[in-house]
């Protein structure tokens, strides 16, 4: 990974190591109060004094996507804006003198789409080579900074909170494949927003795809299609193996989130067929067997996690709250 070339350091102190992942070269960044975009494999991070300022993610629709897609701006007046606003960095400016948004839209879906495509951004494991572009500017300008310590927190929410679903990565890039019919469980159908996501699965399309199709949050299609997933409706992709399920809360430990209902949830105590507890003979043989996606039925009891609130401020708290019982619940 290359980040931004090292600063003069003074006489006798260490010059601090090379970044070795996403998060590191942006603490990096920010300890320098940098200015500039970070450029990496699936998008970019622009900061200003060292906050993020945007994020940009092949994997996640932006707010031209959200705006466009919507029909709130036709898309040749945003091309427009675009290319007479854009060089100078004041199209966030002009959206607001000219009534296209209020001051709180434009917050709301600029915040939005950040925390959407910096999770992409920073949770990819494949690294890959990373360069910074020194004082470089988004084309919006400055909406609203967020804290790199607190945006890496929220990646790593994101992230245990997709594990706690189904423990199966492979399906956010690959093409969402729903099950025939005939082997779709007797259970209760999705809601309404999930059916939209089987409707438009055509095989080819990926979470990615039916994101900007649909006008939704990358992260969001993402989360559903690991529910659809773990409820039995879609075909998991096969050439990996799962990743592990994250361990159970010790009895008596309080979670400090809300619980929810995990599809495939059970309140059996004892392993599902296939799964095996470490060091023991079977989970030895396990091992060595080639590796399948798991199935509803060979699932271990995933019980319902608890995701730890991060921010002091109580009405940060409250929406956090709320927020994780929509993504959960919905």
């Amino acid at each position: 990974m290359t980040a931004a070339p090292p600063l003069a350091q003074p006489v006798g102190r260490a010059e601090p190591a090379a970044p070795r992942t996403p998060g590191e070269a942006v603490a990096l960044l920010a300890a320098r109060r940098a200015t500039g975009a970070l450029h990496g494999p699936l998008g970019v991070l622009h900061l200003v004094d060292g906050q993020v300022a945007a994020a940009e993610s092949s994997r996640a629709p932006g707010l031209a996507d959200l705006l466009t897609g919507c029909g709130r701006i036709a898309s040749e007046a945003w091309a427009e804006l675009l290319h007479r606003h854009g060089p100078q960095g004041r199209l966030a400016e002009v959206l607001v003198e000219r009534q296209l948004l209020t001051r709180g839209e434009l917050e709301l879906g600029h915040l939005g789409t950040l925390f959407d495509a910096a999770y992409f951004v920073l949770a990819d494991p494949a690294g890959g080579t990373w360069r910074f572009e020194s004082d470089a500017r988004h084309w919006l300008g400055t909406v609203a900074l967020v804290d790199p310590a607190r945006l890496g927190r929220e990646v790593e929410r994101r992230r245990r909170l997709l594990d706690g679903i189904w423990p199966w990565p492979q399906l956010d890039t690959a093409p969402v494949r729903p099950v025939e019919h005939s082997r779709r469980p007797s259970h209760r159908p999705p809601g309404r927003r999930r059916r939209e996501l089987l409707d438009h699965a055509d095989g080819r399309r990926t979470p990615a795809d039916l994101a900007r199709l649909l006008g939704r949050s990358g992260f969001g299609v993402t989360a559903d299609v690991r529910r659809l997933a773990a409820a039995g409706l879609l075909d998991a992709p096969r050439h990996a193996a799962p990743t592990a399920v994250p361990p159970a809360t010790a009895p008596g430990r309080p979670g400090g989130g809300l619980h929810r209902r995990v599809p495939g949830a059970t309140l059996r105590s004892t392993p599902a067929p296939g799964f095996s507890a470490p060091g023991t003979p079977d989970s030895a043989a396990a091992g060595a067997a080639a590796p399948t996606a798991p199935t509803r039925s060979d699932r271990p009891p995933t019980t319902a996690a608890a995701h730890p609130l991060t921010v002091p401020d109580p009405d940060i708290a409250l929406l956090t709250r709320v927020r994780d019982l929509l993504e959960a619940r919905l």
